[in-house]
């Protein structure tokens, strides 16, 4: 229930696609064409789905409305501005605005339009609609000091251009500009309308207005007019008509002019251009010839020379990779012999330092020996180790601390040596 009741403020969006480019709606002065739909400067999957998946009637019709009562190009382009802002914080607008904005920032608004949904009691609120849930929750923020919907608009714009294509005769343009409204949100979304001013003359009196008017260059040389007051009112609405027409021909005037006065730019500069480029630089070879005969001469005696530096530089790095492989292979027999010398020497060292250790060692041993058996021999000595009970465990002890002893000693000498 909550998924069908979203997509119903969806507003303005259908399948349908009921304003493709090319529909129009029109009132008594002013035709209004849909043209299509630029996002981010170009044509692309966002602007298609605005082309053909979005209502554009409503927007159109405030386009006309604001045609009423028409004064100037500007005046139009100011209520259009005006009515956009307040529509877009409707419930027909909502739809639009919606898709334009990032989900942050219009997040708990729509939280505020689920939740109603939801919560809807038709025992106080009437029976159910989006567009009632939709009113109630907007009436909420606008209640709330920062948190109008108003504050969710994006940055919006309106504008009219004078239309001039080649293909198309300036007769025929003359009554149609291009009107743009532009909206910088998400995208940058340009909806294209081409806005066509009828041309309305019913009788003789319009007619005769339209002529008067088309002479007058400004709106105040109509108060000068001697004139019936009743046909004032005649002449300035056809004067309005006058400068709609006007401003098309001199904007074509203008593109007339620039483009003259680019060719006569061209036309005047690009041959003296081009002569004293063509002069300067046929002095600077002559000079250069002058200056520098030997340039031209050995020009090619530079390139020979280059071509046989280029041969000797390659046979050069030929001889030098042979040497230096040659030398290499030198220097690693040299290598090997002295390291299998040295391996020998340290051997027989290593063999001399065993042996004498070995000698010292057994040496040691005697002298030890010597002196225990000495020791033993000696009642002094002796006498103390039979009054103590000397055990042949005692005996078998003394041994291996003498065994210890002598294993260390072993492996010290042959640390240090």
């Amino acid at each position: 229930k909550i998924d069908t009741a979203m997509e119903g403020f969806a507003t303005g969006f259908n399948l349908e696609g009921n304003t493709k480019p090319g529909f129009s709606v029109e009132n008594e002065k002013f035709k209004l064409t849909f043209s299509g739909v630029f996002c981010d400067e170009r044509k692309n999957i966002v602007s298609h789905g605005f082309e053909c998946c979005y209502d554009w009637t409503h927007v159109m019709e405030l386009v006309l409305d604001a045609t009423e009562d028409y004064n100037s190009v500007a005046d139009v382009e100011e209520k259009t501005e005006e009515a956009l802002k307040n529509w877009l914080t409707t419930f027909r607008g909502w739809g639009l605005l919606s898709s334009m904005l990032p989900i942050e920032k219009h997040r708990y608004f729509i939280l505020s339009l689920a939740y109603a949904s939801s919560n809807w009691n038709e025992a106080t609120g009437g029976p159910y609609s989006v567009e009632k849930i939709f009113d109630t929750v907007r009436y909420v923020y606008e209640n709330c000091p920062g948190k109008e919907i108003r504050h969710l608009l994006p940055r919006l714009g309106v504008w009219f251009e004078d239309v001039v294509e080649d293909t198309v005769s300036f007769k025929v343009n003359e009554r149609k500009k291009s009107f743009t409204i532009f909206l910088n949100a998400k995208w940058m979304l340009e909806i294209k309308f081409e806005v066509e001013k009828k041309r309305v003359n019913t009788n003789l009196l319009d007619l005769a207005a339209e002529a008067v008017a088309q002479q007058m260059t400004i709106e105040d040389d109509i108060n000068r007019l001697e004139i019936p007051l009743t046909l004032f009112d005649n002449v300035y609405d056809k004067f309005k008509d006058v400068e709609w027409v006007r401003s098309h021909w001199n904007f074509k005037a203008e593109l007339e002019l620039d483009d003259e006065e680019f060719s006569e730019a061209i036309e005047q500069t690009d041959p003296e251009v081009l002569d004293e480029a063509e002069t300067t630089e046929h002095s600077i070879e002559i000079n250069n010839e002058q200056d520098h005969p030997e340039y031209s001469e050995n020009y090619e005696s530079i390139e020979e020379v280059q071509e046989v530096n280029d041969e000797t530089v390659g046979e050069e790095l030929e001889v030098n990779d042979e040497t230096v492989g040659e030398e290499l292979e030198v220097n690693d027999e040299t290598v090997s012999e002295e390291l299998e010398v040295n391996v020998e020497i340290v051997g027989e060292e290593q063999k001399v330092n065993d042996e004498t250790v070995s000698e010292e060692l057994e040496v040691n041993d005697e002298t030890v020996d010597e002196e225990v058996l000495s020791d033993y021999a000696n009642p002094d000595v002796v006498k103390p180790f039979v009054e103590t009970s000397w055990t042949v465990e005692d005996e078998s002890t003394l041994v291996s601390s003498w065994g210890a002893i002598y294993l260390f000693l072993v492996i010290f000498a042959f640390l240090c040596f």
